[in-house]
């Protein structure tokens, strides 16, 4: 939304088509036009990858009609941005010959439902086609590891915009008061949740509060029992939050913020925000935004399913005067490295080259 609201006031005409309801509606309100679309599950599952095979001519099909009826008796199509694997296998050899630029944004994660997929040698055919934008410089290794033009990637970290407000992190814990760390991140098992759990068992004086939702919530909360357990205290000083319509509260009361993540996290986006209010971060060496930090200088840099790595990184904030260092080392790198006009900078290039 950021990148299509600031290429927009730069003059370019921007139209959305797509089937997130939240992105429809956003589109709507900002008075973009937009087209819902609905052509079926893109080939990430076992029985999607082989039904798309006799799915995928009926929705290209869907794909080209719904484009020509949003841009009919508009300025021509000069460019494409795609996310979904869907329209990137469908399109793109499509809109290279009729001219049109095609970008392709890869923000997601990699994982059998690329690496193992029947359809990867289609996709890396379909590449030559377009520019591949990854969030990460680690990201953009593993698309050529997998034998994707090195010439043809490129990388653009994601922008955040910075918050109306922000409160000085620091005077948040008083004296005496248990340290607050806050994780933000799907309960599933490459996000290494259960890793930083088990990291502050040893560290009495920790409170730690994790936002998301997923299929590890179940055994994440038996850890959270056996803690409260072992400690002997009556309420549980680990908490899971489900659902937050607004994360800045949620900012508002970390001392620390960790992305614990054990496995390719491509950008590590809510570390983003973090240090664009002042607070100090932990990720681990497998999120993408790790690359673009420096360990002990504006962040705290943990190796990936380690927990004394994690341990140790947690230990060397609870010093109020490192966490002050930090904050504030690492709120400089993200407004200079993470900016929204840095982004679209990197977008703009591509679109007019």
């Amino acid at each position: 939304m950021a990148l299509m609201e600031r290429l927009r006031a730069l003059g370019y005409n921007i139209q959305f088509l797509g089937s997130c309801s939240a992105l429809l509606e956003r589109t709507r309100e900002l008075k973009m036009e937009n087209g819902k679309l609905k052509i079926g599950p893109p080939p990430v599952t076992k029985w999607g990858a082989i039904s798309f095979l006799w799915r995928k001519h009926r929705m290209r099909k869907s794909l080209i009609d719904s484009m020509s009826k949003l841009t009919a008796n508009r300025l021509p199509l000069t460019a494409i941005v795609m996310l979904s694997l869907t329209e990137k296998l469908l399109l793109t050899e499509w809109a290279h010959q009729h001219g049109i630029k095609v970008l392709w944004i890869e923000h997601d994660r990699i994982g059998p439902w690329l690496t193992r997929s029947p359809w990867l040698p289609a996709l890396r055919k379909a590449s030559k086609y377009a520019t591949i934008v990854c969030v990460s410089e680690l990201s953009r290794r593993k698309y050529v590891e997998m034998g994707f033009d090195a010439e043809k990637v490129v990388t653009i970290p994601n922008g955040i915009v910075p918050p109306p407000s922000s409160p000085n992190p620091f005077s948040r814990r008083e004296k005496g008061n248990m340290m607050r760390v806050v994780c933000i991140a799907r309960l599933s098992p490459e996000k290494g949740v259960d890793i930083l759990i088990q990291s502050i068992s040893t560290l009495p004086e920790i409170n730690l509060t994790i936002v998301g939702s997923g299929p590890e919530e179940g055994y994440l909360r038996h850890l959270i029992a056996e803690d409260t357990q072992r400690l002997g205290i009556g309420e549980p000083r680990i908490q899971i939050i489900r659902d937050v319509p607004n994360l800045d509260p949620i900012y508002a009361s970390a001392d620390v913020l960790v992305l614990p993540s054990s496995d390719h996290d491509p950008f590590g986006l809510v570390a983003a925000e973090a240090m664009m209010r002042g607070i100090p971060v932990i990720v681990t060496d497998a999120c993408g935004i790790a690359g673009y930090l420096k360990d002990g200088d504006d962040a705290f840099i943990a190796e990936a399913g380690s927990v004394e790595s994690l341990t140790e990184a947690i230990v060397g904030l609870e010093d109020s005067e490192m966490r002050q260092q930090i904050g504030i080392a690492g709120q400089k790198t993200a407004l200079r490295e993470f900016s929204v006009d840095r982004m679209v900078a990197g977008y703009e290039i591509i679109l007019t080259e």
